[in-house]
């Protein structure tokens, strides 16, 4: 059996925990919407230069097709993501990456309703499994964690929604269309940050502008960390995620971008900080989880 689409949502749950961790660092140096617009303009870019480059890389779409992805990346970037900055910038990478472990089930019941794409028993017991130990992990006491804010909680949760929400919309046109991933996901992104774009005057005073001022004022290795994030985080992090969703069930390819925070562990011993044996034992059986996945 052909796993090329699990172990690409694999490839973009270690990208995606990276770019979390470095985007953190950046979080309470720009809005959210501006962070969004970053990302999705430098992201465009990189894509239309690898395009050309890709052998048998279609660009054909129908109106219809061309249409959905515009509203997948509406609601998964514009807003998914732009919630999920304003999320990252009040309760951290953690527990933010935590309320992503939501999707998921969410992703499995709609793409059940809309699309009739069904999942056995033991492929649900690995949904339940792999969220489960994802939460179990992320929830774990911790001396430094204070009081959770309700507002970062709220933007987390829509977060997740428009994640699900997105993702099955992406899946059926990418499906449907058969569209390829990297076209499907530069459509998305394009259009995402111009619905940011068009918006951001709206609820911010001269965004542009004061966007522009704190890039200059940025030192040169901290663009460069922000560039990193971006080429890993929403370039290849993109990518990979729309090739899982032409190629594996979207609940279970959601799920296994899901394990992120388990990424997470490793980042954390690299710098330095201590692992505990409930982090140990929830990746352990995450594992599993995600074995579950597979095997159903």
């Amino acid at each position: 059996m052909n796993y090329i689409g699990e172990m690409a949502a694999l490839s973009a749950a270690i990208v995606w925990a990276m770019a979390t961790w470095i985007y953190g660092q950046f979080s309470h140096r720009f809005s959210a919407l501006q962070l969004n617009i970053i990302k999705g303009i430098v992201a465009s870019a990189m894509m239309l230069v690898v395009l050309p480059f890709l052998p048998q890389a279609s660009i054909e779409i129908s109106q219809q097709h061309a249409l959905i992805l515009g509203i997948s990346g509406v609601i998964g970037i514009a807003i998914g993501d732009s919630a999920y900055f304003a999320s990252l910038k009040r309760i951290g990478p953690n527990n933010t990456l935590l309320l992503e472990s939501l999707a998921p089930p969410l992703s499995g019941l709609l793409a059940l309703l809309f699309l009739g794409l069904g999942l056995s028993v033991f492929n649900w017991l690995g949904v339940i499994v792999t969220t489960v130990a994802v939460t179990s992990v992320m929830l774990q006491p911790s001396a430094n964690r204070g009081d959770i804010s309700r507002s970062g909680i709220g933007f987390g949760l829509l977060a997740s929604v428009c994640q699900a929400s997105g993702v099955v919309i992406s899946h059926f046109a990418l499906v449907a269309g058969d569209i390829d991933p990297l076209v499907g996901a530069l459509l998305r992104l394009s259009i995402g940050v111009l619905a940011v774009a068009m918006i951001i005057p709206f609820v911010e005073k001269k965004p542009f502008s004061s966007l522009i001022r704190l890039g200059k004022g940025m030192p040169k290795p901290d663009k460069l960390y922000l560039l990193a994030a971006i080429a890993v985080g929403t370039f290849f992090a993109l990518w990979l995620q729309q090739v899982a969703l032409k190629h594996a069930n979207p609940a279970i390819a959601q799920t296994l971008i899901a394990t992120s925070p388990l990424f997470m562990l490793v980042i954390y011993k690299m710098k330095g900080l201590t692992i505990s044996k409930r982090s140990v034992y929830g990746t352990l059986v995450a594992i599993g989880g995600i074995a579950m996945l597979l095997i159903g």
